[in-house]
């Protein structure tokens, strides 16, 4: 079962439900404009998911680091050992006792929903269903996650979603805490966590980097601790500090095509050079011109010959140059 089609006819959920129904395995893609998002499935199970924003897909390194999950030293030694045998980083994170089977199990169940609810805010886009695919088929570990719930979460929080942003409606906003709050809340986990990254200077796309709460559940806490009272925007408008290391996901074929114009380019350059510094046809043409040229100079000098022995026989003058011009015989 391979299918395609676009959201606005069949939405996220309904395509979901049916590969899981069928309990198909494959890789199901979205795509929006520059964006991408890739869902792999086991038995109709979601098992892995990746998001390719911008042309940009956005490593789980650098959210391990960000989220003080592993330090920048300990990603840099595991890539270092992953580059060198060939295996996925989240492979070599476990096999050396930086992150634990069931820790690593939590993260990918985090992220994979954190894609899904992502994929929920789109409007519009394409996907397409590749039956029998994976995507990530060299990693040993791999979770289950039933779509139903997700789909549920998604839908529950898209529900909540439009009120949130009506309120934060800029990820450059910076907000503050209040010294005296106008209300009393009950904070929860993530209601702590966030109010603890809060100092006035750091904008919101900043704290969804660091919270490790992901996008949704880091705004929605932003948005409890506002309406709460105990937090205040405040006037300045940030830049995001957070640069994480990106990297481009090339294709074999892509770097293939590249190959091909980068050698097709230098092949056409040398011609124009060797053509502008030799000129070859130039050259010929010269060497043409002056055989040709020969060859008509012989001409002439035969014919010339020719006529001096004629002018002898008939008018008994002896055949020089002057009396052949004076008689008429040759004009100059």
């Amino acid at each position: 079962m391979a299918f395609e089609g676009n959201i606005k006819d069949f939405g996220v959920a309904d395509v979901l439900q049916l590969i899981n129904s069928q309990g198909k395995a494959g890789v199901l893609e979205f795509h929006n404009r520059k964006d991408s998002i890739s869902i792999g499935f086991e038995n109709g199970m979601i098992s892995s998911a990746s998001h390719n924003k911008k042309g940009v897909l956005k490593p789980i390194g650098d959210y391990l680091v960000l989220t003080g999950k592993i330090s920048r030293k300990e990603l840099k030694k595991c890539t270092g050992i992953a580059k060198k045998k060939g295996t996925p980083l989240v492979d070599i994170l476990v096999e050396n006792s930086v992150l634990s089977k069931e820790d690593l199990e939590k993260i990918i169940e985090f992220k994979i929903q954190e894609i899904v609810d992502e994929l929920f805010t789109w409007k519009k886009g394409e996907y397409k269903f590749r039956l029998g695919e994976r995507l990530y088929s060299k990693s040993k570990y791999s979770v289950m996650v039933n779509p139903q719930f997700l789909i549920l979460e998604g839908m529950r929080r898209i529900d909540e979603w439009p009120k949130i942003k009506e309120s934060i409606a800029d990820s450059k906003l910076v907000f503050s805490k209040k010294k005296r709050r106008s209300l009393t809340i009950e904070m929860a986990e993530q209601e702590k966590t966030v109010l603890a990254l809060i100092n006035g200077t750091i904008c919101v796309e900043d704290i969804v980097s660091l919270s490790g709460l992901g996008k949704f559940r880091t705004y929605h806490a932003l948005y409890n601790l506002l309406e709460g009272g105990v937090i205040e925007k405040t006037a300045v408008v940030a830049k995001p500090k957070m640069k994480s290391e990106v990297h481009l996901k090339l294709s074999p074929d892509i770097i293939m095509n590249i190959v091909l114009w980068v050698v097709v380019s230098i092949i056409l350059i040398m011609n124009i050079i060797f053509g502008v510094v030799s000129r070859p046809f130039y050259r010929k043409n010269v060497r043409l011109y002056r055989r040709e040229s020969v060859h008509i100079e012989n001409y002439r000098r035969n014919k010339l010959e020719e006529l001096k022995i004629v002018y002898k026989l008939i008018t008994g003058k002896e055949a020089v140059k002057g009396n052949l011009i004076e008689d008429g015989w040759i004009i100059e």
